[in-house]
C-alpha cells in the first residue's frame, strides 16, 4: 500500500494512537462482512463488496462491543467502544458533541461519523462557522420574568489550523477544546473591558481554590466564577473545561480537589458519566434543587436575592439551554451591578432589567 500512500504511512508512524497498525488493519477490517480479494492463482478469493480496501467508519471498530485488531507485530490490540457515540442513537442528548456527530453522519464528506471523529482525534485542520443570537434582554419583577427576548445574529468563524494530517492520530490528553471553541476561549481569557471595574468574564468560569477568589470590585463580593487576569491564558485549557463539562473525568484526574469541591458528590449530580467527552449543561445541573452546590441564601448580604434554587430550576425548565448561562450571568457578572441604585433593587425589591451579549463579547448592562 505504501508504494502509493507513503505520506499516509508517514502520518500513521508519527501518531500517538494507531501507530502500530498496518493499512490492512483498518482498510481490510474483517468485522464488517466485506469479502476482500486475497491469495494467488488457484488459492485466490475474489473480492465481492470490495477488491483491495474499503474506507472504514471509525465506529466499525469502536462500536458498542469494541474490537480486537492485529497489529504489525502480530499482537492483538483492543479498540474500545467510543463512549456514548457507540450506543443506540449515538447516546443521550447530554453529550455536547452529539449534534456534531449526527450532522457528520448525515453528510457525504466521508463515511459515517468520521468527520466528527477526525476533528478532535487527528491533526486534520478544522474550519467551523457558528451562528447564534447576538444578545438577550429580560426583566424580572419579584423574581418572575415579565419579559424575555433574543436579538440579532452573531456569526463566528473559526479555523483550527493543524498539520492537516488525517492519519496522524493524537493522544487523548493533547486534544484541545479551545481549538474549536475559540469563542468561549476568547470570552474567558480576554473578557470584556467596559470601563472601571468592568473587567469581567463571560461563560461562567469556575475557580475551585478559595484562596484565588477575587474581591476587587466595589461591593467586596467574592467572584465565585472568576479568573484573575494574570492566570487566564494558562488556566483556560481542556482540563479547565472538564471542571464543569465532565466532572466525572476531572474527579478521576484530580482526586485531591475533592476536599474543596466535593467532586464525588458533584459528579453524581451531573450526567457526565454518560457522555463522550463533554456534557451539555445548564446552571441548574449543579445549582438546582437538591444538588450539592444548590443555590443558598447569603445572609451576610443585604436581602436574599432569589431565595433558594427554584428560580434556577425555572430557567432550566422554561428557557432553551443556549440562553440559560447568559440569563444567570446577567446578574452574576459583578460589573453589571449599578452602584447608583444600591443593592436593594435586586436583593430586596427583586427587580432586574438586563441586556447581555453572547460570547465572546459578553458585555452586559443592568439598567
Amino acid at each position: 500500500c505504501t508504494w502509493c500512500h507513503s505520506r499516509i504511512n508517514s502520518e500513521l508512524s508519527n501518531s500517538s494512537i494507531h501507530e502500530d497498525l498496518s493499512c490492512e488493519a483498518c482498510h481490510r477490517y474483517n468485522g464488517t462482512g466485506i469479502t476482500f480479494a486475497s491469495g494467488d492463482t488457484s488459492g485466490s478469493t475474489p473480492g465481492n463488496e470490495s477488491h483491495a480496501a474499503y474506507v472504514p467508519r471509525c465506529l466499525d471498530c469502536h462500536d458498542s462491543d469494541g474490537a480486537w485488531i492485529e497489529n504489525r507485530t502480530g499482537s492483538l490490540k483492543y479498540a474500545p467502544p467510543a463512549k456514548a457515540f457507540s450506543e443506540p442513537d449515538h447516546g443521550t442528548d447530554y453529550s455536547a458533541h452529539k449534534r456534531f456527530v449526527l450532522e457528520a453522519n448525515a453528510s457525504d464528506a466521508s463515511p459515517g461519523e468520521n468527520e466528527a471523529c477526525l476533528a478532535c482525534h487527528t491533526d486534520y485542520t478544522v474550519s467551523l462557522s457558528y451562528s447564534y443570537f447576538w444578545n438577550i434582554g429580560y426583566t424580572l419583577s419579584s423574581w418572575s420574568f415579565t419579559s424575555f427576548s433574543y436579538n440579532g445574529t452573531r456569526n463566528y468563524n473559526i479555523k483550527w489550523s493543524k498539520s492537516g494530517a488525517k492519519h496522524e492520530f493524537v493522544s487523548l490528553n493533547s486534544i484541545d477544546c479551545t481549538g474549536c471553541h475559540k469563542n468561549i476561549y476568547d470570552a474567558l481569557v480576554i473578557g470584556t473591558d467596559g470601563g472601571s471595574n468592568e473587567d469581567y468574564l463571560t461563560h461562567a468560569p469556575v475557580e475551585i481554590d478559595a484562596s484565588h477568589w477575587d474581591t476587587d470590585n466595589p461591593w467586596g463580593h467574592y467572584r465565585y466564577h472568576y479568573i484573575p487576569a494574570s492566570n487566564r491564558a494558562t488556566w483556560v485549557n481542556s482540563t479547565y473545561c472538564l471542571k464543569c463539562h465532565n466532572v466525572t473525568e476531572y474527579a478521576s484526574e484530580h482526586p485531591s480537589d475533592n476536599t474543596t469541591y466535593s467532586l464525588e458528590n458533584v459528579a453524581a449530580d451531573t450526567n457526565s458519566s454518560s457522555v463522550h467527552a463533554a456534557e451539555a449543561l445548564t446552571c441548574a445541573t449543579c445549582h438546582g434543587s437538591g444538588k450539592t452546590k444548590a443555590v443558598i441564601d447569603n445572609n451576610e448580604r443585604m436581602g436574599n436575592g432569589h431565595s433558594g434554587s427554584s428560580f434556577v430550576d425555572n430557567i432550566a425548565s422554561n428557557y432553551a439551554r443556549t440562553f440559560n448561562g447568559d440569563i444567570c450571568m446577567g446578574c452574576h457578572e459583578a460589573a453589571v451591578h449599578p452602584q447608583s441604585m444600591g443593592c436593594s433593587r435586586c436583593h430586596s425589591k427583586e427587580n432586574v432589567d438586563v441586556t447581555i451579549e453572547s460570547e465572546p463579547s459578553g458585555y452586559c448592562t443592568n439598567n
